[in-house]
């Protein structure tokens, strides 16, 4: 569904905001949002607000951005 570039970038910005490990997201609806799900210890760690990770990761891939703490496993891996 994404490129390679803008798969790269994604990692690379999860990587500049603490988080080195498989991406995973909640099966895309829609289309128009991405909803990245992390472990709650994860996205706790991340260095600076997710808030702002959500807003660099709207501009790399062209749509709305959640980055959510995990409730259950139904997440997919991105790609």
């Amino acid at each position: 569904m994404f490129n390679v570039g803008q798969q790269t970038a994604v990692r690379g910005a999860f990587e500049l905001a603490g988080y080195v490990g498989e991406l995973r997201t909640l099966p895309l609806g829609s289309g128009d949002e991405v909803c990245f799900v992390l472990d709650q210890e994860d996205l706790l760690a991340l260095t600076g607000d997710e808030r702002v990770l959500e807003q660099v990761l709207e501009q790399l891939l062209g749509r709305k951005v959640w980055v959510l703490a995990s409730v259950d496993d139904r997440t997919v891996p991105f790609e």
